[in-house]
């Protein structure tokens, strides 16, 4: 059975390059773009695998867009979604000088829309042969830097929502991992990097071929070696930490759906 790829942000970049190599690869491809009229080369991708390459509109900032969407693949199998989409560039958001806006765009594009993602296609990654979530974040997210807090922050944030994804669906075989694709050489970047978007794109693929479910909640560098994907601040031994018992109690809670600080 053919295998089937979905990427956001296929329209240049890593994410073309990953169109490219998964159609070349015989991989059945579903493209998105936020603006596809102006996707020349996703275009002729179409046009070149036209049974495998499939170009459909997203918006990640239209929470509405992933939902419909994924409405529209329903019963179908996704193997990977390969969530590579993002906000990148924009304001250098100096100390004093942080453009507010710019950083709520990147934290609903970024972060928010990357969970959407994740709860509007489970059941298409699930119903699947090899149920990977693979997210493309940052070593941004863990750099200490002055500025870009916008992109940085929301990357960081990112870490924690794959954490929260890979621990949701774990029992149901779903592999949700992160990555840092490298200092690629891109448009967001001034086209100066130490990889090509096409070597980036042809590691990550490697990665993604050999994952297992014991690698989920894992965060990779470019090489497939191990990153630290979030802190674990949860010594049950530090002073005023949460006890066992209320631990326990919470972990039940949640997993029954309850809501938190309702109480008066």
């Amino acid at each position: 059975m053919t295998s089937t790829v979905l990427i956001t942000g296929a329209n240049r970049g890593v994410g073309l390059a990953f169109a490219q190599k998964y159609a070349a690869d015989g991989w059945r491809v579903i493209a998105t773009a936020r603006d596809p009229a102006g996707a020349g080369e996703l275009v002729d991708l179409v046009c070149a695998h036209p049974t495998r390459v499939r170009l459909e509109k997203l918006d990640l900032e239209n929470f509405a867009e992933i939902d419909s969407l994924a409405a529209s693949f329903a019963g179908q199998p996704i193997d990977v979604l390969l969530a590579n989409g993002a906000l990148t560039g924009g304001p250098a958001d100096t100390f004093g000088q942080t453009d507010y806006d710019h950083w709520a765009r990147a934290f609903r594009i970024n972060t928010m829309a990357q969970l959407r993602l994740a709860e509007a296609f489970a059941p298409h990654v699930v119903a699947s042969a090899r149920k990977v979530m693979f997210f493309v974040s940052s070593r941004k997210g863990a750099r200490v830097f002055g500025g870009v807090v916008g992109y940085m922050s929301s990357k960081a944030a990112l870490n924690f929502v794959v954490f929260h994804v890979a621990h949701a669906l774990k029992d149901k075989g779903v592999i949700a991992v992160a990555t840092h694709p490298g200092h690629v050489a891109t448009r967001a970047a001034n086209h100066r990097g130490a990889l090509t978007p096409e070597q980036s794109a042809d590691a990550l693929m490697k990665i993604i071929a050999r994952l297992t479910p014991t690698d989920t909640a894992k965060f990779f560098d470019p090489d497939g070696s191990e990153l630290q994907l979030i802190t674990r601040q949860m010594n049950p031994n530090a002073f005023g930490a949460m006890s066992a018992a209320d631990n326990a109690t919470l972990s039940n809670e949640l997993a029954a759906g309850h809501k938190l600080g309702t109480k008066r």
